[in-house]
């Protein structure tokens, strides 16, 4: 297993696992504009990354997650945001998750990053949530949202 930055040419996985994501969450999945999304990234955004975890053994992607680096105030405050974790439903269970995590705890600390944050949902699968706390992560707040 190896771990590294996404490249054009994961761009075919990676959009098959965002897929997943979106269907697991039960969320409508726009792959034009994630495609679109992706390509910028490439191009321009210094602020954020996309890791994949490859699998050796089968010369696929079996996870990714984005991470980003974000300013909170006024002041420059800046912390972490992971987003999009995702791993290949067969591949579950099997320390993936928690090792692309570390990873990019990893990468915050070389960015003099010290926190970061993540949002689950309130129905999370339950292995999410204690992944989390295993690795330290706390809750510290609420979202509420009005669809309309």
């Amino acid at each position: 297993m190896l771990i590294r930055e996404f490249s054009e040419r994961d761009t075919e996985e990676i959009t098959l696992l965002m897929k997943n994501l979106c269907i697991l969450k039960g969320q409508e999945f726009d792959e034009e504009r994630w495609r679109n999304s992706i390509m910028e990234h490439m191009k321009k955004d210094s602020n954020s990354e996309v890791f994949v975890v490859f699998d050796d053994e089968k010369k696929s992607i079996i996870g990714m997650a984005n991470c980003s680096i974000r300013t909170s105030d006024n002041k420059g405050n800046r912390f972490g945001l992971i987003s999009n974790l995702i791993v290949k439903e067969e591949k579950r269970r099997l320390g993936i998750g928690e090792e692309i995590v570390r990873y990019i705890v990893d990468f915050f600390k070389r960015n003099h990053i010290h926190s970061i944050r993540l949002a689950l949902e309130q129905d999370a699968d339950n292995a999410a949530k204690i992944l989390f706390t295993k690795l330290g992560f706390q809750e510290t707040l609420h979202i509420y949202e009005l669809k309309i």
